[in-house]
């Protein structure tokens, strides 16, 4: 459990970056990808270590979402700032789908099913905002950008230390 939560702490900088240093920094894209692939081989390294133990299915979902959105923002030969919000985007609706469909098939834990179902629909929401940004506000989107890994992460978070349990 400690890797996910070092997880969700390297995705929570990466969001409190992302507003804290939104004037200043440019390539936050950079920034994303090796979030992204950080958070993918600190999954790669928990599932190698508790191999023989079972696990939330979506945890793979996870490492596949974020090793992919990772890969992708570094390989791709034209990435820039439009092309980083579209990944970013589809990376956060992913992450808001996952919340919802744990809130979803888990109907008998009905304290935290509020949290799964008002989460992910937050992250679908900001995510097709983020999508449809207008290029003459594009100075504020990393505010919006950071705004929505805070909330991702630390709903993860609290789910992880008061909990006790995976998204």
């Amino acid at each position: 459990m400690s890797l996910r939560i070092v997880r969700s702490a390297v995705l929570l900088l990466s969001g409190i970056a992302a507003i804290a240093f939104n004037q200043i920094m440019t390539g936050y894209s950079a920034l994303f990808g090796i979030t992204l692939s950080i958070s993918a081989l600190i999954t790669v390294v928990h599932l190698f270590i508790n191999f023989d133990k079972t696990f939330n299915p979506k945890v793979i979902m996870e490492l596949v979402i974020d090793g992919f959105a990772g890969i992708i923002i570094f390989t791709y030969p034209h990435s820039g700032e439009l092309f980083f919000l579209i990944v970013f985007s589809f990376w956060l609706v992913f992450m808001g789908a996952l919340y919802l469909s744990s809130g979803l098939a888990n109907p008998k834990e009905k304290d935290t099913f509020p949290l799964h179902l008002l989460t992910g629909i937050i992250l679908i929401v900001l995510g097709f905002i983020i999508i449809n940004y207008s290029s003459e506000r594009m100075n504020s989107v990393y505010y919006l950008i950071g705004f929505a890994m805070i909330i991702y992460a630390s709903a993860n978070l609290y789910l992880f230390l008061d909990k006790k349990e995976e998204v």
